[in-house]
């Protein structure tokens, strides 16, 4: 059976219609799933192992190494010789967004998953993201996933904060923007050509934040289910992890928060309300970071010049952000005061935490 002659079943049967064991279509597999390779030595092959017991099997596995090191390219050639759906890329270190747009750049099938090289997936990873879009004629679907501690299977689950079901693209793009759905690459199952004209940002770092809008935004029905399928481990050498904790990490995720600003004011100018609250405490991140930490009066500047033209609308941000964003505009030495204050604020309600 197919996935297209899947379909049909799915529809009349919900689940139970996928629980059967579906034959490889060597011309064009249903699912492509990309997954970027670097300096994951020790993962890969869990990585690789969940992947490949997949209930469902029509699928292609994409392989880039982004200039890992010897022993990653050993295991993905020693992978891709043992199976024939494993299609095997290597190039210099460019970066996961490179990585990740050459897989685009080169997948046959007709659904597209990313996965990360250090995570692992259920063994019906494909087949339930796969019949919750087949059984709804949904263009992409979208499911939960948990961040584990070390190696187990337990720990904070990321739930999508709407109810199983059917949506349109509208109402997923209106929950990205309040926080009810994740701007995660790998939580989701996506129509093949909803990538056509959209590649991640090469070089930055919260690189699904850039784009995650502008693919909600082409899918005219997105499917919702609430099981748990992806596992992501907390790990501090994770590249996750590092763009959370490099010293540029709020620049970068004022550059994707304005990128989708930017979108939206062309797209979608009555979504901006929604949106004015993120965008905002996004910019604060970024002009403290610049007074605080940086001492960078350069990039002050220039965000501030960005802030005082950017007429976001403050009546939906809330009383604290809207003042520490009119000193950010009006005076760097009053705002440089408010973020110490602000800081000190947190340190002392950290170390209450603590003590109880």
């Amino acid at each position: 059976m197919t996935a297209e002659e899947l379909k049909p079943a799915a529809v009349e049967a919900g689940h139970e219609a996928m629980t059967q064991e579906l034959p490889a279509d060597t011309a064009v597999p249903a699912i492509s799933i990309i997954v970027p390779v670097y300096h994951v030595e020790k993962y890969l092959r869990r990585a690789l192992d969940s992947l490949l017991r997949q209930t469902f099997t029509d699928f292609e596995l994409i392989l880039i190494n982004d200039g890992g090191s010897e022993e990653e390219a050993a295991i993905c050639r020693e992978y891709a010789e043992k199976d024939s759906r494993i299609v095997y890329l290597s190039q210099m270190n460019q970066g996961v967004s490179a990585a990740r747009n050459r897989g685009l750049d080169v997948h046959r099938g007709k659904w597209i998953m990313f996965a990360d090289s250090d995570d692992w997936v259920r063994n019906d990873f494909c087949e339930r993201a796969l019949a919750s879009v087949l059984a709804s004629d949904a263009d992409m679907g979208i499911f939960d996933l948990v961040y584990t501690e070390s190696d187990h299977t337990a720990g904070h689950v990321h739930r999508v904060k709407l109810p199983e079901g059917l949506y349109d693209s509208d109402t997923v793009l209106s929950a990205r923007l309040c926080g009810k759905v994740q701007c995660f690459v790998w939580n989701k199952i996506y129509r093949e050509d909803l990538w056509d004209d959209i590649r991640f940002p090469p070089g930055e770092y919260w690189e699904d934040d850039a784009v995650i809008h502008e693919v909600i935004d082409k899918a005219e029905k997105i499917a919702v289910i609430h099981d748990i399928l992806y596992y992501k481990p907390r790990r501090k050498d994770s590249i996750t992890s590092a763009a959370a904790e490099n010293r540029e990490a709020a620049y970068w995720q004022f550059i994707q928060r304005r990128r989708r600003w930017e979108y939206l004011q062309q797209n979608h100018p009555e979504l901006l309300s929604m949106a004015a609250d993120d965008m905002v405490i996004s910019t604060i991140k970024y002009g403290r970071d610049c007074v605080l930490y940086n001492d960078d009066s350069e990039g002050f500047e220039k965000i501030r010049r960005w802030a005082e033209t950017a007429h976001i609308p403050r009546k939906e941000v809330k009383l604290q952000h809207r003042i520490r964003y009119t000193l950010l505009i009006c005076s760097k030495p009053l705002f440089g005061l408010m973020e110490r204050i602000v800081r000190f604020m947190i340190k002392q309600k950290q170390s209450a935490e603590k003590r109880t």
